[in-house]
């Protein structure tokens, strides 16, 4: 039975989900942490391994239960956040209902609550350099309002600029006690908030102003950058009480995004939109360029003064850590997926994952250097599959191109383009196969029912040029393919598509062996056995089956509850894993046709799987969710934690037999009987308990249990009390806990699963058999006495 249990058992080892939305995002002065904007939470990222620390929003905290009377009003269920703003020891978060929520972060709990007073939601806020105020800007009002949440006051209310502002700094230096607003017209104001007195007014920029940053947290700080979309970088020298005036005006003609002040002032490093990176002298003013690229959009600049570096943030939410002085990429995360579409292992030792997600761009990630990811960019359209061998890799998508790349071993994670073809179909290429045991072609199919298969070549003395060129094409189906797979052999091709049907061709020659028919609805994925001479085919009709190749019949079916997107074999062809479009992965054993476990951590289709072929002892999946997911095989632990569990229930078992035996230390055996779950053995010992009349013994025996312990007694006076021989042990038991319960309101969780509305038929069944009983011994009586 042990061995049935743990035949095979895979667990969930890392999932790596979406974790900004766009908007602020913040970097801890320690450079470990992100905070990042993801609608009705901010969240804390671990910077080396991607994953979710912890979450501050709704609900996230015990103390958002409980409104504060005055604040009854207003529905915290769906409270998005519009801004945040972070500092050494708190976080702040504005929300859409017009409250400011103040966050500890070493304990991710909520310690203040306040409206924020302006009119329409906050749409930026800050923290004063001591972190005990906290400045905030209105959508629909030109004001800015000052906080000391401490005191639980406003100090001041700013309004002598055009609103709303989008960019809000203090001065670094807190002794300065300045503030400093970008305006809708472009200017930036500058108020003491001491005195509430406006200082200056910087009129300079022609279009929004993106970025602003100061040379230096000291005192005597006197020099301030500003970037705009008018493709301007101004540096500025801030006089006291005296407008301040323009010490430099560099034109950079591209619309930049952000600047920073690095190397202790002497350098500005500006960020435009189109993702280059220049660097400007602040002496000598001249301008050097770091980073040219222009593969994606830039949304913010980032700067870890204590590590010395650079972070880049996209306008699909990706985050490119750099090193400041190199410029060289450290990190790349990945803070949206959108759809995960396919996904496929490369390199020596399946290290390194490369994953589509319903962009023109697709990822690759190290497997064993904490999910690091690097964006390969390439294709014009939406890249719909990836397939690979060994070193080598295929993508293809919508606009009907093959790519074909290559690891690079000199860089790591890293891919280079070796050759192209446009125009390779006629509509969206949705699936790509390549030979095993060394690439020497692969085959394409399109959603217009066509094959093709290439011939894939490398040249003898240019060891890293390769070619490819049709062999043959082929109208392999009436609709559109979902799916193409090779044989191990490589002899045999195999297609799925919506035609219902499978085919199996030769690989070599454009001829037919032939078809797969049996599924009612399309088919959309086909696999071949590593081991057996068998396909398997998964449906829309919810079932996965197994055909032979040598008469194309179908030797065994699984049903599953609903659309059967993806399925993979494991354990070299053992077993089964399969992924639904209600996001259920089920694995079937195939010998005895029984699904041995269901994993339920998808909450959307599950569009790919990739499984090791190296070890087969992981896999990952990815859906229309954006999860992915490492699931491990935890079958191993999962067989010596049940063996574990085996022993101790045997040793409690050896040691309840010694007490009952020696009819010692009663107490004891009856806890131990309780955790073993034996009814039998819990009556056997009230009864005992009954006979000798010892009710404060009885009382003491019930009075030891813990919450847990009376639920399972509860559990096992229903199994008494279906026989009327052993009623009166449970009425005295229901009589000790359902009296606790109506003495105790905290213990009327006793109730579990209604057991006492359970058990009421019987308690009354056994009473009105008292009862009538009662009657006649009464009756008796009175005869007795009458002779």
């Amino acid at each position: 039975m042990l061995a049935n249990i743990c035949e095979k058992s895979y667990a969930a080892e890392a999932q790596y989900t979406n974790f900004y939305g766009g908007g602020d995002i913040a970097w801890s002065s320690d450079g470990q942490h992100f905070y990042c904007l993801n609608g009705v939470s901010v969240n804390q990222v671990d910077v080396k391994t991607s994953q979710i620390l912890q979450s501050f929003g709704i609900g996230s905290t015990p103390a958002e239960n409980k409104k504060p009377a005055n604040l009854e009003d207003i529905d915290v269920e769906e409270d998005a956040i519009t801004c945040f703003a972070l500092s050494h020891e708190h976080l702040v978060t504005a929300h859409r209902s017009g409250l400011l929520r103040l966050w500890l972060l070493t304990t991710c709990k909520l310690v203040k609550l306040w409206k924020a007073q302006h009119k329409g939601p906050v749409i930026k806020i800050e923290f004063s350099p001591c972190g005990r105020l906290v400045c905030t800007s209105g959508g629909a009002d030109a004001t800015l309002r000052l906080w000391d949440f401490g005191n639980n006051s406003c100090l001041c209310a700013l309004k002598d600029f055009p609103g709303p502002c989008w960019l809000l700094r203090f001065h670094p230096n807190v002794l300065r006690r300045e503030i400093y607003a970008v305006g809708s017209d472009n200017t930036i104001y500058c108020w003491n908030y001491q005195s509430k007195t406006l200082l200056h007014k910087m009129r300079g920029h022609l279009s929004q102003v993106t970025g602003l940053s100061f040379k230096s947290n000291e005192a005597d700080c006197n020099e301030l950058a500003t970037v705009s979309r008018d493709k301007v970088l101004i540096v500025w020298k801030l006089k006291d009480q005296v407008e301040s005036k323009q010490l430099k005006v560099l034109p950079l003609f591209d619309e930049l995004e952000g600047v920073v002040y690095t190397n202790e002032g002497r350098e500005i490093i500006v960020a435009s939109g189109t993702g280059n990176l220049q660097q400007v002298d602040a002496e000598s003013w001249k301008i050097k360029n770091l980073l040219t690229q222009s593969d994606f959009q830039i949304s913010r600049l980032l700067h870890c003064s204590d590590l010395k570096q650079l972070a880049l943030v996209t306008t699909e939410q990706n985050i490119i850590v750099y090193d400041g002085s190199s410029i060289e990429p450290i990190k790349h995360l990945v803070g949206y997926n959108d759809e995960i579409l396919d996904m496929c292992f490369l390199g020596d030792n399946d290290r390194y994952l490369a994953v589509a997600t319903n962009s023109k761009h697709f990822k690759l990630y190290d497997t064993e250097n904490d999910m690091n990811c690097k964006l390969i960019v390439g294709h014009s359209d939406t890249v719909m599959a990836l397939a690979a061998s060994h070193n080598l890799l295929i993508s293809v998508g919508k606009d009907c191109s093959i790519r074909l790349w290559k690891l690079e071993h000199e860089k790591a994670c890293s891919l280079e383009g070796l050759t192209q073809q446009t125009n390779c179909h006629t509509s969206t290429i949705g699936c790509v196969a390549m030979t095993h045991n060394g690439a020497t072609g692969f085959a394409s199919v399109c959603q217009d029912g066509s094959m093709k298969v290439w011939n894939l070549t490398r040249d003898k003395q240019e060891r890293n040029s390769y070619t490819f060129n049709l062999r043959y094409s082929a109208l392999a189906h009436d609709k559109e393919v979902n799916c193409v797979a090779y044989a191990v052999n490589n002899k045999i091709l195999a297609t799925a598509s919506q035609d219902k049907t499978a085919k199996l061709w030769m690989a070599d020659s454009n001829s037919l062996l032939g078809v797969l028919r049996g599924h009612t609805r399309g088919v959309w994925s086909v696999r071949f056995s590593p081991v057996d001479q068998v396909v398997l085919t998964s449906s829309s009709d919810c079932t996965l089956r197994l055909w032979s190749i040598s008469n194309f019949t179908c030797i065994k079916r699984f049903d599953q509850e609903c659309t059967i997107l993806r399925a993979e074999f494991l354990d070299h062809g053992k077993f089964i894993i399969s992924a639904a479009s209600d996001g259920l992965l089920k694995l079937w054993n195939i010998k005895t046709n029984t699904s041995l476990q269901s994993l339920d951590e998808h909450s959307d289709r599950v569009w790919a799987l990739a499984v090791s072929g190296r070890s087969n002892r992981f896999f990952y999946t990815g859906g229309a969710d954006s999860k992915l997911i490492r699931f491990g095989d935890v079958t191993q632990a999962t067989r010596n934690e049940a063996l574990d569990k085996r022993q101790e229930t045997l040793e409690q078992e050896q040691t309840l037999h010694s007490l009952l035996h020696a009819q010692k230390q009663l107490h004891k055996a009856f806890v131990l009987a309780l955790n073993l779950n034996k009814p039998k053995t819990t009556f056997d010992i009230i009864i005992h308990f009954v006979r000798e009349r010892d009710e404060a013994g009885l009382r003491q025996l019930v009075d030891q249990l813990n919450v847990d312990q009376r639920v399972a007694l509860l559990q096992h006076v229903k199994a008494w009390t279906t026989n009327s021989r052993n009623s009166h042990a449970g009425n005295v038991i229901l009589k000790h806990l359902i009296g606790d319960a109506l003495l105790d309101p905290k213990a009327r969780f006793y109730n579990n699963s209604n057991m006492v509305e359970v058990l009421t038929p019987y308690v009354q069944r056994h009473f009105k058999r008292i009862t009538e009983m009662n009657k006649e011994l009464a009756f008796l009586e009175f005869i007795v006495k009458c002779m």
